[in-house]
C-alpha cells in the first residue's frame, strides 16, 4: 500500500513539472495559482488518505474492532459483517445490528441489541491497518436488557478507572428487569454520555431521557478507586423535582450517606443507610412548604417497596390535597398507578388551635398493584368523636382523578355534635354512627352522594336527594353546611 502510494506521488509531481517545463517559456504561473494548485493536491490526497479504509478486508476488520472494544471497554461486542466505512462528520464504521453479551454463571446471555454501531477512528495511521485505533463510540437505537446483578455488577465497576474514550448513547432504552426475566421499568435515553475525568479522577454519567412518560435529567460522578464515593443528582421539571445525593467513605468511613430533594416549595434532607437491598432512613431539618416534619421508614428497590411514617406538627391535612399540594403532584403524574410498586405510608398531625375541627389526624396512604386507597385514614375531635375512611379506591377515569370511598362517622357524644352545628333542639335526635358511600371527583371538587346510612339504616331518598345540597365543593363553606345540616335533621326521622 505504502509502495502504491509513492509510485502515484513521484506520478502526479513528475507531470506537473512537465506541465511546467512546456508553460515556462509561454507565461508565468503566479503566486496565488501555486497555492491553489498545492492547496487542491493536498486536499486529493488527504481526501485519498481517508478513503484507504474502504480496502479493508472486512472480516479481518470486524475480528479487529471487536478486539479493540473488548480490550478498550472490557465488553463483549458481537458486530455482524454489515460493515460500511463513512468519512463524515469524522471517520468512522458504521455497523448494523450489534451485541453486547455478559457472562453468566451458566451461560452467556444478551445485555444489549444495537440497531447503530459508530465507532470513531484515530486518523494517525491509515496505511498500517494493524495500528487502527478507536477514538469514541457511539450506539443509536439500542435495546439494553439489565437485571438486579448487572446493576450490582455496574455499580461495583463504577469506581474503576474508566476507558479513556467516550461512549455516546442515542434514543435508546432501558429495560430494568427482575430475577424472574419480568419487565419492572422502562427507561427511555435520548442521549447519554459516559466519560472520564482524569485530571479530577471521576467517572461522569450524564443521562437525559424520561420514565413512565416523565423526562429527566440524570448526571453521576463518581471517584475512582473509592467504593461508595461519589455526587449524584437528578432534575425531573415537569415535577418541579431536584434530588441531589453525595456520600464519601473517605471523610467519615461510615456507610451513612445524605441526600436532599427539592420538591415545590418543599426541602426534604434525608440521612439513609443501605444494607442487603434494604435502604432505612430518618429525616433531618426537612420542611414542607414552612411546617417542619420528620419522617422515618424503609425502602426496597427489587421490587419496589416503601414503608413510611410522617409526623406534622399542627399542619392542616387538608393542605394536603390543594391543587398545588405535593401529593396531588405526584398523583396527577400517574406515577404511582404501576403494579410494580407498592407503598405503606402514615401522616400523623396534631393542632394546638381550637379553631380547627379536629386536634388529631391519621392518614394512610397505600399503593397495592397499581391501586391507590386511604383506608383507615382518621380525624379525630376529641369531644365529638371521630371519621374514618375505608373501602376507598383512587383512581383515573376519562382523564379525572376520581376517589370513591366509605366514611364511617362514629359520635361519642351526639349533644357536642349537634351544639357545634347548632341544630334546633327540636331536630336532634340521639345517633351513634353515620356511612357515606360518595365519589369526590379532584379536577371539578363536585361530590356524588352514592348511598346514606344512619345507625346502620339506609335513609330515604329524600334525604339522599338533599345531601346533594353539598356536591359543589367549590361553595361549601361552614355556614353553608350549618344550614343543611338542620334540613337534614329536621326531614330525619331517626
Amino acid at each position: 500500500m505504502k509502495k502504491f502510494i509513492q509510485n502515484f506521488n513521484n506520478l502526479i509531481i513528475k507531470r506537473i513539472f512537465k506541465l511546467k517545463n512546456k508553460t515556462n517559456n509561454k507565461f508565468k504561473i503566479s503566486n496565488f495559482n501555486k497555492f491553489l494548485i498545492t492547496f487542491i493536491s493536498l486536499l486529493f490526497f488527504y481526501l485519498f488518505y481517508l478513503s484507504l479504509p474502504v480496502l479493508f478486508d472486512k472480516t479481518w476488520l470486524q475480528s479487529h474492532l471487536e478486539s479493540q472494544l473488548l480490550k478498550e471497554f472490557k465488553m463483549n461486542f458481537s458486530t455482524s459483517s454489515d460493515i460500511s466505512y463513512r468519512i463524515l462528520p469524522k471517520p468512522h464504521f458504521l455497523i448494523k445490528d450489534s451485541k453486547i453479551f455478559k457472562e453468566g454463571e451458566n451461560k452467556i446471555a444478551s445485555l444489549a441489541n444495537i440497531k447503530n454501531l459508530k465507532i470513531f477512528i484515530n486518523q494517525t495511521n491509515f496505511f498500517e491497518k494493524k495500528n487502527i485505533t478507536i477514538n469514541h463510540i457511539k450506539i443509536d437505537n439500542a435495546n439494553f436488557s439489565l437485571s438486579r446483578d448487572d446493576i450490582k455488577s455496574l455499580k461495583n465497576n463504577s469506581n474503576k478507572k474508566f476507558s479513556n474514550k467516550i461512549i455516546n448513547v442515542n434514543k435508546s432504552s432501558i429495560f430494568f428487569k427482575d430475577n424472574y426475566g419480568e419487565t419492572i421499568t422502562i427507561i427511555k435515553i435520548s442521549n447519554a454520555f459516559f466519560l472520564p475525568d482524569h485530571e479530577n479522577l471521576i467517572n461522569i454519567y450524564d443521562i437525559q431521557g424520561n420514565v413512565f412518560n416523565i423526562p429527566f435529567s440524570f448526571n453521576y460522578k463518581n471517584k475512582l478507586n473509592t467504593p461508595d464515593s461519589g455526587v449524584l443528582e437528578i432534575i425531573v421539571k415537569a415535577l418541579k423535582l431536584n434530588i441531589f445525593d453525595e456520600y464519601d467513605n473517605e471523610e467519615n468511613n461510615l456507610s451513612f450517606r445524605k441526600n436532599v430533594i427539592l420538591y415545590l416549595n418543599s426541602i426534604f434532607t434525608t440521612i439513609y443507610k443501605t444494607e442487603d437491598h434494604i435502604i432505612t432512613f430518618n429525616s433531618t431539618n426537612s420542611k414542607i412548604k414552612h411546617t417542619k416534619l420528620n419522617y422515618n421508614g424503609e425502602l426496597s428497590l427489587n421490587p419496589f417497596n416503601l414503608n413510611l411514617n410522617i409526623n406534622l406538627d399542627n399542619y392542616e391535612i387538608s393542605n394536603l390535597f390543594n391543587n398545588d399540594s405535593i401529593l396531588n403532584e405526584f398523583i396527577k403524574t400517574e406515577l404511582l398507578f404501576n403494579e410494580n410498586i407498592s407503598i405503606n405510608s402514615s401522616i400523623n398531625t396534631t393542632l394546638d388551635s381550637k379553631n380547627f375541627f379536629y386536634q388529631d389526624a391519621k392518614i394512610n396512604f397505600n399503593v397495592t398493584n397499581g391501586k391507590i386507597n386511604f383506608n383507615k385514614t382518621r380525624v379525630i375531635n376529641k369531644k365529638i368523636g371521630l371519621l374514618e375512611i375505608d373501602n376507598s379506591n383512587l383512581s383515573f377515569e376519562n382523564d379525572r382523578l376520581i376517589f370513591n370511598t366509605d366514611i364511617i362517622i362514629n359520635i361519642n357524644n351526639s349533644d357536642k355534635l349537634f351544639s357545634l352545628l347548632q341544630i334546633n333542639k327540636q331536630f336532634r335526635k340521639p345517633i351513634k354512627n353515620i356511612l357515606i358511600n360518595l365519589d369526590y371527583d379532584f379536577l371539578t371538587k363536585q361530590i356524588r352522594f352514592n348511598n346514606l346510612k344512619i345507625e346502620n339504616k339506609e335513609v330515604s331518598e329524600e334525604l339522599l336527594i338533599m345531601m346533594e345540597g353539598f356536591s359543589d365543593n367549590n361553595t361549601n363553606n361552614w355556614n353553608k353546611s350549618r344550614r343543611l345540616f338542620n334540613t337534614l335533621f329536621k326531614t330525619y326521622e331517626g
